[in-house]
């Protein structure tokens, strides 16, 4: 338990550990409280943090405080979270010549009003992220760029970096700064496969294997890279042995990767006759699995497309009931229908009944999204995660061509400032499978191609386009509220400038954008189409 003094003085509010032996008073047991002194334990503050964040927003706004002053900084995450809610203070100074940690990092993050922070050091990927997703300024003291050598050797320069991150090398034994950097890392990543290993110890695998468990991660290959003639099968057998369970659990494959001086004295003995046999044989075996699994997923995705024609023919029907039209032969005929999408949808008469009858078959309905000369012409859905419809048609029926959905954390009803929407880019053309037109001059040339059509349950809205890219993965685009003017004019500013075309619209702060993303040329790439409201 520690005991920590709090101090208002000069229009500063100070935290630092009390390490005077005296008895910690606090606000349930004591008379008096001297609001220029005083003394909490940290357990305290943690049961009483709402009682504490009241009391304390009285002293601050009594004595006009602006800033915080921590002095070292296990303490600070504590600190800032009693802070948070406090819009008079929006400066924070970390005393303590010690690198910002994830805790701290979090901390700041989440809190709703501070505007700047001055510390020792800050890793280059948390800067990025609060500079850019927050608009909070950093001043740092030390001018080091990397203090952990796991950072410099992964080169590790933004937050995406560190959350895109599919492979990382470790070349050097491990020190505090490089754990502590490490232990972020498995908090942050989401997307590891592979670890090199250059250096390696016993030190090593126990922190790794922690970490891992700890952490779930699952399906990742660690590879010991040998150094001259050490005993890596020895270290490899004794891991596996001893962290069996997580290793089982979470699906780890160790392997080694020999020396060439290893290679050349050990592995081309053992190339002979049978050895030779037997790589026929396994070519042979893996030629005929290759060939049944691609039979079997040709079979899947194509009986993935059957069912997604069937889910739009229902809700065509749906449609066609609603209109009242007699004749409902030509909705089973995509090709010949009057429609470049298999109807002659009347949503846009009747888009309010439309939505009511579509929420009886799927109560996640939020809206319709409509873009001219693409197929893109569905219904939208939205679930509590993000990940549900990548692979769950409109019926809530696996499907691994999913659906169109909106952001979880988008408001369905009032719209935030940016509405994301996202589908998979599939080549049969479904969902945003036909969004790369809007690369074509062809396209985006035709000015009635620009207004995009999105109805929701509470109106109908057309947005025009004024901005067109592709980008590797990152996910800076992806803000759907911002702190304020300023820091939503920077990703005005930065989304505009990445268009591919040069549109004479351009978005404003006072305007509500959409924002299209979907998969383009492979995973690690995005096509993007941004649109402000314009009705």
């Amino acid at each position: 338990m520690k005991k920590i003094l709090i101090k208002v003085h000069d229009k500063k509010l100070s935290f630092s550990i009390y390490k005077d032996k005296q008895k910690v008073e606090n606000l349930n047991n004591t008379n008096v409280i001297d609001t220029d002194q005083m003394i909490f334990s940290d357990t305290y503050i943690e049961k009483n943090l709402d009682l504490l964040r009241s009391f304390i927003k009285l002293v601050v706004i009594k004595n006009n405080v602006d800033k915080l002053v921590v002095d070292t900084n296990d303490i600070a995450p504590l600190a800032i979270r009693i802070i948070r809610d406090i819009e008079s203070v929006n400066k924070v100074f970390l005393n303590e010549n010690k690198t910002i940690n994830l805790a701290i990092f979090e901390a700041i993050y989440e809190s709703k009003y501070i505007t700047s922070v001055d510390c020792y050091s800050i890793p280059s990927y948390m800067f990025d992220k609060l500079d850019i997703s927050k608009d909070i300024k950093v001043k740092s003291r030390c001018e080091i760029l990397f203090l952990s050598n796991f950072m410099e050797d992964n080169n590790f320069t933004n937050y995406s970096d560190v959350y895109y991150k599919k492979s990382i090398d470790i070349r050097s034994e491990l020190s505090n700064e490089d754990k502590e950097d490490l232990i972020s890392f498995f908090k942050i990543n989401n997307s590891l496969k592979l670890i090199n290993l250059y250096y390696y110890d016993d030190e090593v695998m126990i922190e790794l294997m922690h970490l891992i468990k700890d952490n779930n991660k699952r399906n990742i290959k660690i590879v010991i890279h040998q150094k001259k003639k050490d005993d890596i099968i020895h270290l490899i057998d004794k891991t596996e042995r001893v962290y069996k369970n997580i290793i089982k659990d979470n699906n780890i494959v160790i392997k080694p990767k020999y020396s060439k001086e290893y290679r050349d004295k050990n592995v081309m003995k053992q190339v002979n006759l049978t050895l030779f046999r037997l790589i026929v044989i396994g070519i042979i075996i893996i030629s005929i699995v290759a060939i049944v699994v691609f039979k079997i997923k040709d079979y899947h995705d194509n009986k993935d497309v059957n069912e997604i024609n069937r889910s739009l023919i229902s809700i065509k029907k749906e449609l066609v009931k609603l209109d009242k039209i007699e004749d409902t032969t030509a909705i089973d005929n995509s090709e010949k229908d009057k429609h470049e999408n298999g109807y002659d949808s009347p949503y846009y008469r009747t888009f309010t009944k439309v939505l009511s009858e579509l929420q009886q078959i799927n109560d996640e309905t939020v809206g319709w999204l409509k873009v001219k000369n693409t197929k893109v012409d569905y219904p939208v859905v939205q679930h509590s995660d993000n990940d549900y419809y990548l692979n769950h048609s409109f019926y809530k029926e696996q499907n691994l061509h999913g659906w169109v959905f909106m952001d979880y954390r988008n408001n369905r009803h009032e719209l935030d400032t940016n509405t994301i929407l996202y589908a998979h880019r599939n080549t049969s053309g479904l969902m945003f499978g036909t969004l790369k037109n809007t690369l074509e001059e062809s396209w985006y040339s035709n000015p009635d191609n620009l207004v995009i059509t999105f109805n929701t349950l509470d109106g109908e809205h057309r947005w025009k386009i004024f901005s067109i890219y592709t980008i590797g993965t990152t996910k800076d685009y992806l803000s759907n509220a911002f702190v304020n003017d300023k820091s939503y004019q920077k990703f005005l500013n930065t989304i505009t400038k990445r268009s591919l075309i040069k549109f004479s619209d351009k978005a404003t702060t006072s305007d509500k954008i959409l924002t299209l993303s979907t998969c383009y040329n492979n995973a690690d790439y995005r096509l993007v189409v941004h649109a402000k409201m314009i009705s």
